[in-house]
């Protein structure tokens, strides 16, 4: 059957579609976080590399694939908060699309993916926000699709096709990986050879190229904030904890996300078709990440990925169950996700007087603090006033300030222009605080790890001069700044390059770490 014919045969489709559009511009909202991205892609399109600060060569972001969009998007759209949204919208829709048309095989199939995404308040949330959530929805599920379609064992074409698409799923994220490792490791083993693993290969190598890069340019094959978030010296076990409870939130707030995801996985492994528990699996794997790194402390951020992936599963399951089980299935995703939600997905922060911020754990509704900032709707009224941190750029740009030491970085970073340099209190965007661990911690957010600037580092910035007084933390620091800012090619380079990938020069750090406790 033609895509045409799908959608005269499906004609829940188009409204479906308009509804969900209407529905993500009246909850559209940007992320602070968003705008570390785009002062990437912002430098980029104006001629200044892939760099956070101008002066430095620093990966600040984790999705190389959306900050390319992005950068398309903003050359031709300008304005950042309509680049962010109008994107987002649109990404979102294309991968609603392929969820509806390319997974159920009936119309009850339809209804129920389509009632139980947009009634996900995770998933809704973060098909706006500006980060890269829309790219990843769009490339997990049609990965998904493309498999449960194709021949088994696949041609060698299918074949380049899944690999093509979960290489750039990883290209977009790198811990999407996860996602498609069960899949592929199948499917590598189940036709062993030379061709195949080179037409796998092929496959990934928009990720492959961009690691290669990542290397000659930055120096170092992991963005930044890797470092800044995994080198914080909490114990592994509060971090689990914190992970962990991070689902707890979640059920709290979302209980419609969490209990369809396993919903999908229980029914899956229940049921043993190899196929759907390989992309179980996958699914099982990213969970199991997102306890490892302690979750998030943006509530749901993490599960609409899983969410979808795992409403492709259920579909599978449901569509051909009994009249009576249908509507067991459709009164379940109404109870969860109208009557017992008590943030629903299609509330606004203006009209929700309900506490958003779990003092406990550190996890919030972001979109409560940001939505009446940048709502698409609120954007255009004229007494639409910015964020509290844009207007902090704004004001330091009009300064001509040439050094600025900040916590939240995006808005500011971004408003304050490629003039300003952003020191990073958390070490997101400052390759130096990255990697020194917090000195406090006992009281910490989860991905929010103050590090206390050395003393002298702030004239180094501005001077351009080493006067890092820990002797030790000085010499690393030159080791670092030969890294991401002198010439590529020197030998020197190179050989720092190795060194800081293999820890060569960690035994520098040590003893500064250890004099500052």
């Amino acid at each position: 059957m033609s895509l045409l014919e799908t959608l005269r045969a499906r004609k829940l489709i188009i409204p479906m579609l308009m509804i969900f559009i209407a529905l993500l511009v009246q909850t559209s909202w940007v992320e602070e976080d968003a705008f570390i991205t785009l002062r990437t892609s912002d430098n980029f399109i104006h001629g200044y590399g892939l760099r956070w600060n101008v002066d430095e060569r620093v990966q600040t972001y984790t999705n190389p694939l959306w900050m390319f969009m992005l950068a398309g998007a903003h050359a031709i759209i300008q304005n950042p908060h309509l680049t962010l949204i109008l994107l987002s919208i649109a990404v979102s829709t294309l991968a609603m699309f392929v969820m509806l048309v390319h997974i159920p095989q009936n119309n009850f199939g339809i209804l129920l993916a389509f009632s139980i995404l947009i009634l996900s308040k995770a998933f809704v949330d973060y098909s706006t926000s500006g980060l890269e959530n829309p790219a990843t929805h769009l490339l997990a599920i049609s990965f998904a699709a493309l498999y449960f379609k194709v021949e088994k064992p696949p041609s060698e074409k299918n074949l380049f096709f899944m690999t093509f698409i979960a290489g750039l799923g990883t290209f977009n994220r790198m811990d999407a990986v996860l996602f498609y490792l069960p899949v592929l490791i199948s499917l590598l083993r189940n036709q062993l050879s030379k061709r195949t693993f080179l037409m796998m290969l092929a496959g990934f190598l928009p990720f492959i190229l961009w690691e290669i890069f990542s290397v000659v340019y930055y120096g170092f094959p992991v963005p930044n904030t890797y470092y800044a978030k995994m080198n914080t010296g909490i114990p592994l076990g509060e971090e689990l904890t914190q992970g962990i409870l991070y689902f707890f939130n979640s059920l709290g707030w979302d209980p419609i996300t969490l209990t369809m995801i396993f919903s999908a996985l229980t029914l899956t492994f229940l049921n043993r078709r190899k196929e759907d528990m390989l992309i179980a699996f996958g699914i099982v794997l990213y969970l199991g990440y997102i306890i490892y790194i302690g979750g998030d402390y943006m509530s749901g951020r993490f599960f609409s990925t899983p969410l979808i992936m795992s409403v492709a599963l259920l579909i599978r399951r449901a569509e051909d169950s009994s009249t009576l089980e249908k509507y067991i299935w459709i009164s379940l995703v109404l109870l969860l996700g109208l009557l017992l939600a008590p943030l629903k997905s299609f509330s606004t922060p203006l009209e929700n007087d309900l506490i958003t911020f779990d003092n406990t754990t550190g996890i919030a509704d972001e979109k409560l603090g940001y939505y009446r900032y940048s709502n698409l709707l609120l954007f255009s009224r004229q007494d639409f006033k910015l964020y509290p941190f844009a207007e902090y750029g704004i004001k330091l740009r009009k300064e001509n300030a040439k050094l600025a030491v900040v916590s939240g970085i995006g808005m500011v970073g971004y408003y304050a222009g490629p003039g300003v340099h952003i020191i990073d209190e958390l070490g997101l965007g400052d390759p130096l605080l990255s990697r020194l661990k917090p000195q406090d911690v006992k009281d910490w957010r989860i991905a929010h790890f103050k590090r206390t600037l050395p003393e002298g580092y702030e004239q180094t910035i501005e001077s351009t001069e080493n006067k890092i007084v820990d002797p030790n933390l000085a010499l690393y620091y030159n080791k670092l700044h030969l890294v991401i800012s002198g010439d590529l090619w020197t030998m020197k380079r190179w050989e720092a390059i190795w060194k800081m990938n293999t820890g060569q020069y960690e035994y520098l750090i040590d003893p500064y770490m250890a004099v500052q406790k």
